[in-house]
C-alpha cells in the first residue's frame, strides 16, 4: 500500500465526510433587490442606525436555535450608511424591488455550467440571520438549479445539491463586547451559493472540490474578483458525529488543513464523551453548581481578578464534579477549556482574553495563592474542578449557564456548531448551527417564471469547463502554469480559435494570454481595456512573424494606457515599423561601437553589452536569434 492509499484508508476508517457551501459575488451593476450600485465600497458614512434583534416563531411555532443564541448576546447593532450605496430597502423601511433579472441570468448560466436541473419557477425565501449582518434579520434567497455535478482529478463525481441566488450581508467593522458595527455597502449585493453533498472523503478532496468550483465560476467571467468576493463554508463530520460548519474560510488553500484539524478535534471530543460516560455521567445530566465569589476580604494575585475586585465586577465559580483532567482534555493542539472559552466569548460577550481561569492542572492561570483562595471559597473537593469567570452580573450569569450547558452537551455528543477559522488553521466557536426552522417564504416577492427560452439563452454563455480545457492544453504541451491560468481567463476561447486555425503555436499564444496578461493584471495594468479583437490582431502578427516575442510585454504595458489605438497605430507609436536587413546590420554595428566605447573589462563582456544595445532598438521588430547570429558574424 502506497502512502496516499494509506492516508485515504485512515480517513475512511475515521469516517471523514465533508461538504461545501461556496459563495461568490456575481458581476451585476445593481444590487439584487434594489437599484443601488453593486460593488461600490467606502469607509465613509453619512448616517448610523442602531438595531436590536429578537427571535420570532417559525411557521411550525418553534424558535431557531441560532436565533435564540444570538438573542442571549444582547448585542447593540450599529449600521453605517453611505447614501451612494444604500437606500431604504437595506434598512427594511421599504419592500424589495423586483429581483435583478441580470442576476437571474448569470445564476442560470452558472447552474447550467454545473449541469444542474433548472427550476421552472424562482421562489424567494427568507433565511433568518440574527447575528446583525442583515438589518431585516433575514436573508432573501432562491434556488435556481438542483442535482448538478462536477469531477475531481481522481475521477470521482461530486454532486451539487443546489445552486442558489441570494443577497450578501453587511461588512463587519468591529465587534467589541455588546456592540457590533457594520458597513451596509455590501448588503444585498447578488451572490450565488453552490452546495455540494457531504461525500468528500479526505481533506485534500475537499480542497480540490472547492478549487474546481472556484475555477468554473471564474471561467464564466461573470463573478467578481478580489478580497471578500468569494467565501467558503465547509461542513465536516466523522463517524459518531454530526455536521460542524467552518464558516467563512478565507482561502481555498487552507481547507485541507482546517478540515484535518476539525476532524481530529471531533475525534478528541468523542474520546472526552467516552471518558465522561465511564465516570458515570449520563445523557440528560447537567452537573455542576454556580457559586458567587466575594473578593471583598481577599487580594487575588491574578490581574484580571484583582481588576474585577477593584471595579466590583461579578466573579463566579462554576464547579464541576468528578471533572479532574476533563477541562484540560486535549483537543488536537487545544483543550476543552479553549472550547469553553470560545463559547462564552461569543454568547456572554466576554471577549477580553483570557476570559476564564480554572483549577484543572497547572495551566489554568491560577498561582498557588489564588488556587488556595478558590478552593477555600468553593469548598472544592479533590475530584472537582472550578472554572472562574468575571464581568457584569448579566454576562457572568450567561457565561455560567453556557458552561453548564456545554459540559452537559459533551456527555451526549459533539455539538452541531458553526465555527470560525483561525489563522493557525484551528477554529473556535461562532454560533449554534442553524436548523430548518430558519427558512420560510418571502411574501413580499413574487415568483419569477424561468422559461425554456431563457434557459436556452443562458446555455449559450456556458464556458467549456476548465478541467476539459486543462486536458487539451496538456496535449498541446503547454507549461503547467499556463495550463493552470489560461482556462479561467476570458482569453481561452480566442486561444482555442487561433490554435485550431494554425494561426499561432499554442506555446506563443499561451505565453502572451496567460503569462503576460496575468503578470500585467497583477501589476494593476488595465488589461480589461484591451479587447479580445485587439489581442487577436497582436497574436496574428506574432504568428506571422511580423513582430516577435521580445518587447511584447512592453508593448502591452503601453497599449493598456492607450487602448483606443488599433494594433497598427500602436506599432507606429512605438516605431515598430518594417525594417530591412541592411538596417539591422547598421544598428548592430552601431551597438558594437557603443559597447567598445564603454571599454568592457573582459573581452566576453563586449558581446553581452553590444547585444543589449542592439535589442534596445530591435526588440519586438526582429527575432532575437537573428540578431544573435548576425552579432556573432560581425564580432567574429
Amino acid at each position: 500500500m502506497n502512502a496516499t492509499a494509506g492516508i485515504q484508508t485512515a480517513w475512511k476508517k475515521m469516517g471523514f465526510n465533508c461538504g461545501l457551501e461556496i459563495h461568490h459575488q456575481i458581476m451585476t451593476e445593481k444590487k439584487l433587490f434594489c437599484h443601488c450600485p453593486a460593488g461600490k465600497y467606502s469607509d465613509t458614512w453619512h448616517a448610523e442606525v442602531m438595531r436590536h434583534m429578537r427571535p420570532t416563531l417559525s411557521e411550525l411555532g418553534e424558535y431557531d436555535g441560532t436565533a435564540l443564541m444570538e438573542f442571549k448576546t444582547r448585542k447593540e447593532i450599529i449600521y453605517r450608511l453611505n447614501r451612494e450605496s444604500v437606500c431604504t430597502y437595506e434598512m427594511d423601511d421599504t419592500p424589495p424591488f423586483l429581483i435583478n433579472q441580470k442576476a437571474i441570468d448569470i445564476a442560470l448560466t452558472i447552474a447550467l455550467a454545473f449541469k444542474c436541473k433548472i427550476v421552472g419557477e424562482l421562489h424567494i425565501l427568507r433565511k433568518q440571520y440574527l447575528d446583525g449582518s442583515i438589518p431585516t434579520g433575514f436573508q432573501r434567497t432562491a434556488i435556481v438549479g438542483v442535482d448538478g455535478e462536477f469531477p475531481l482529478s481522481n475521477g470521482k463525481i461530486v454532486n451539487v445539491i443546489q445552486l442558489g441566488l441570494e443577497e450578501d450581508s453587511c461588512r463587519e467593522i468591529s465587534d467589541n463586547g455588546h456592540r457590533i458595527v457594520f458597513m451596509a455597502d455590501r448588503l444585498s449585493m447578488p451572490l450565488i451559493e453552490v452546495v455540494t453533498e457531504n461525500t468528500l472523503e479526505t481533506p485534500e478532496e475537499a480542497q480540490e472540490a472547492a478549487m474546481q468550483i472556484s475555477r468554473m465560476l471564474r471561467a464564466t467571467q461573470m463573478v467578481r474578483r478580489g478580497s471578500g468576493a468569494g467565501r467558503e463554508d465547509v461542513n465536516v463530520s466523522i463517524k459518531g458525529t454530526t455536521r460542524v460548519e467552518i464558516k467563512g474560510v478565507p482561502a481555498i488553500a487552507r481547507i485541507a488543513a482546517l478540515t484535518d484539524y476539525e476532524a481530529h478535534r471531533q475525534q478528541a471530543l468523542l474520546g472526552l464523551r467516552e471518558e465522561m460516560l465511564k465516570r458515570g455521567f449520563k445523557a440528560g445530566d447537567r452537573p455542576g453548581r454556580v457559586i458567587e465569589l466575594s473578593l471583598d476580604e481577599i487580594r487575588p494575585n491574578h490581574p484580571d481578578l484583582a481588576a474585577a475586585k477593584q471595579v466590583r465586577d461579578s466573579v463566579r465559580a462554576i464547579v464541576f464534579p468528578n471533572a479532574k483532567d476533563l477541562i484540560i482534555w486535549p483537543l488536537h493542539g487545544r483543550t476543552f477549556a479553549d472550547d469553553l472559552s470560545g463559547q462564552i466569548r461569543v454568547v456572554a460577550c466576554l471577549d477580553q482574553l483570557p476570559n476564564l481561569l480554572h483549577t484543572d492542572g497547572p495551566n489554568g492561570g491560577l498561582d498557588e495563592y489564588d488556587l488556595r483562595i478558590i478552593e477555600s471559597e468553593t469548598n472544592l473537593k479533590n475530584d472537582e474542578v472550578a472554572v472562574i469567570v468575571w464581568g457584569s452580573e448579566e454576562d457572568t450569569n450567561t457565561a455560567a449557564n453556557e458552561l453548564l450547558d456545554r459540559f452537559a452537551q459533551a456527555i451526549v455528543a459533539v455539538p452541531n456548531e458553526t465555527r470560525q477559522a483561525l489563522k493557525n488553521n484551528r477554529n473556535d466557536f461562532e454560533r449554534v448551527l442553524p436548523g430548518p426552522d430558519r427558512m420560510y417564504p418571502d411574501t413580499d416577492s413574487p415568483p419569477s417564471e424561468i422559461t425554456d427560452e431563457r434557459v436556452k439563452a443562458a446555455s449559450k454563455n456556458v464556458p467549456i469547463a476548465p478541467w476539459v480545457r486543462e486536458k487539451i492544453y496538456r496535449e498541446q504541451q503547454l507549461p503547467d502554469d499556463v495550463v493552470d491560468l489560461l482556462p479561467i481567463t476570458r482569453y481561452a476561447p480566442r486561444h482555442d480559435k487561433l490554435v485550431d486555425n494554425n494561426t499561432i503555436t499554442p506555446m506563443r499564444s499561451g505565453e502572451v494570454l496567460a503569462r503576460m496578461m496575468t503578470a500585467l493584471e497583477r501589476r494593476e495594468y488595465a488589461v480589461d481595456q484591451l479587447s479580445i479583437e485587439q489581442l487577436e490582431d497582436l497574436l496574428n502578427a506574432l504568428g506571422a512573424g511580423h513582430i516577435h516575442r521580445e518587447g511584447l510585454f512592453d508593448l502591452l504595458k503601453a497599449w493598456t494606457s492607450t487602448p483606443s489605438l488599433t494594433f497598427v497605430e500602436m506599432l507606429e507609436r512605438l516605431e515598430w515599423t518594417e525594417i530591412q536587413e541592411y538596417q539591422i546590420t547598421t544598428i548592430i554595428q552601431e551597438a558594437i561601437e557603443i559597447a567598445n566605447g564603454e571599454a568592457p573589462r573582459l573581452p566576453e563582456n563586449l558581446f553581452r553589452m553590444a547585444m543589449g544595445h542592439a535589442m534596445d532598438v530591435l526588440r519586438g521588430r526582429v527575432d532575437s536569434r537573428i540578431v544573435l547570429d548576425k552579432m556573432k558574424q560581425l564580432i567574429g
